[in-house]
């Protein structure tokens, strides 16, 4: 770690860097705020979200050299643009140039995307994708440079109105302080292997196919109809689930043909079975519901084949919705708690009260003893493995083994959900799924436990940086299933994954 804080030392404080207003400023706006910022599964809070610029470089966001990573803003509000920036010489500037006619970024270009801006060929963000309209706030993924040594960077997002300069937009036309607008600094640290902890993207679907198209076929198949309230009435018509605007679009709508199918809709379903599935791991899904009376969508996750029938296998309900209510329902379905009526024991449903008509990115992670329920990176509860060996023995903890994922638009029956309107369109739109893990490496060490743990004791990095998440640094080691296990001064004698490495304690 000594190189990392010599490079951490070296760094140009947030003040070196322009903002082309006063940094106490407070938004004018109540419509828009930057609330948080998110790379490769690690999210880092806003302080106060009054400000329109927020110094968060006690902080940091972690990557290696050539990872591509996709950067996510908390933000309220449309028709704004995120950017980012690396001061990738750390001069204690962003040396910026205007991008090309289609968004092409040059070999130096301290921009390193960004969302929408008009240039020389049209509407185009930083991959080259031709834009009808600068409505959308997230930018598409970029790459760290292969050749970025290890070592801190300042990194800057900014939201802004139709801008490349890193400092704000402040001209008669448009400011970033009128229009809403914000500005974050934060740490980038740079580092040659995976940290332990660090989360990794390993799935993900942007759904920024052409309008008009099915979902990628490489990833997602349609969901077979059944006889269950949510897959009664699924269909493969194009009409119900399809790519429009960067989203999945999912419908239900009345069946057009009633004499070829006989049912009174057709509803949109797709899943990732036979295609991917994982143990373990975070889950990220970006969507909006339309609220209406039958309304029933979700995004869930249901166990790989090979496996036990339902529930005893488990299930995982990352999202779902009724009617017209503004609530979200998390849930997971097993042996233990549906079977034997043990949803209490522990609790197996929360909610949470949001306007599902908005934006808000859904999330779950896992691990080997919990599931833990998120809304917009805010816990909404926990379902924890037993200890008691009855409980287990009887289906407590089914989640053991890899899930695939489900993303639909269902009607309800008047069982949960209310009876289906079938003269009505229902829709939900999916912005993106995203599926994380954590990253090992196979190198294996041997320490003293009392030398070590001695030295780790703290929760913070060598040169006193807060850690993101509080998950990867010194004081944590993990479990060969990814699980935290201890933060005491001594660890049982075993085998334990710690800053990217296998380590024996010994």
């Amino acid at each position: 770690m000594a190189a990392t804080a010599t490079a951490a030392q070296e760094l140009p404080t947030a003040e070196s860097y322009d903002v082309n207003f006063d940094r106490n400023t407070k938004r004018t706006r109540t419509d828009r705020m930057l609330s948080s910022l998110n790379m490769g599964g690690n999210t880092v809070e806003v302080d106060n979200t009054q400000l329109m610029y927020h110094d968060l470089t006690d902080r940091y966001l972690v990557v290696r050299p050539g990872q591509t990573v996709t950067p996510l803003f908390g933000y309220s509000g449309a028709w704004m643009q995120g950017y980012v920036y690396i001061d990738l010489d750390r001069n204690g500037r962003f040396d910026v140039a205007q991008p090309g006619e289609h968004g092409e970024l040059g070999e130096g270009n301290e921009l390193m995307c960004f969302a929408g801006m008009t240039l020389g060929a049209g509407l185009y963000n930083s991959e080259g994708e031709e834009l009808g309209n600068l409505s959308a706030v997230q930018p598409p993924q970029f790459t760290i440079p292969e050749d970025l040594e290890p070592g801190y960077y300042m990194m800057r997002w900014k939201v802004d109105w139709d801008k490349c300069d890193p400092a704000g937009r402040v001209d008669e036309k448009n400011s970033i302080i009128n229009n809403g607008g914000a500005i974050a600094d934060v740490l980038l640290l740079v580092t040659a292997e995976p940290v332990v902890g660090a989360y990794q993207l390993v799935f993900a679907d942007e759904f920024n196919q052409a309008d008009g198209s099915l979902p990628d076929e490489t990833k997602w198949d349609v969901s077979v109809r059944r006889k269950s309230v949510w897959n009664r009435w699924i269909s493969d018509s194009p009409e119900v689930a399809f790519i429009e605007g960067g989203h999945l679009v999912c419908r239900a709508i009345p069946n057009p043909d009633t004499q070829t199918d006989n049912v009174p809709m057709l509803t949109g379903a797709i899943e990732t079975r036979d295609r991917f599935a994982f143990t373990y791991g975070k889950v990220e899904v970006r969507l909006r519901t339309e609220p209406y009376s039958g309304n029933f969508p979700a995004a869930w996750m249901m166990p790989q084949p090979p496996c036990e029938t339902w529930p005893n296998s488990g299930e995982v309900d990352i999202f779902e919705a009724i009617d017209a209510q503004n609530t979200s329902y998390h849930t997971i379905h097993s042996h233990w708690s549906y079977d034997l009526g043990q949803k209490n024991n522990p609790k197996s449903s929360f909610t949470k009260s949001v306007n599902v008509g908005q934006w808000h990115v859904y999330g779950l992670e896992w691990t080997s003893d919990r599931l833990v329920f998120s809304v917009d990176g805010a816990a909404v509860g926990t379902y924890t493995r037993s200890s008691d060996e009855n409980a287990l023995a009887q289906g407590q903890w089914p989640f053991t083994h890899p899930f695939y994922l489900i993303l639909n638009q269902s009607v309800g029956n008047g069982s949960w959900a209310k009876a289906a309107d079938t003269s009505h369109t229902y829709e939900t739109r999916f912005d993106y799924v995203r599926v994380y893990q954590l990253a090992m490496t196979d190198g294996i060490e041997s320490i003293d436990n009392e030398q070590e743990l001695k030295m780790d004791n703290a929760w913070t990095t060598p040169d006193g940086r807060k850690v993101v998440n509080g998950k990867w640094l010194n004081g944590n080691y993990y479990d060969l299933s990814g699980r935290r296990v201890t933060n005491r001064p001594t660890l049982p004698k075993g085998i334990y994954l710690r800053d990217g490495r296998k380590v024996i304690v010994r």
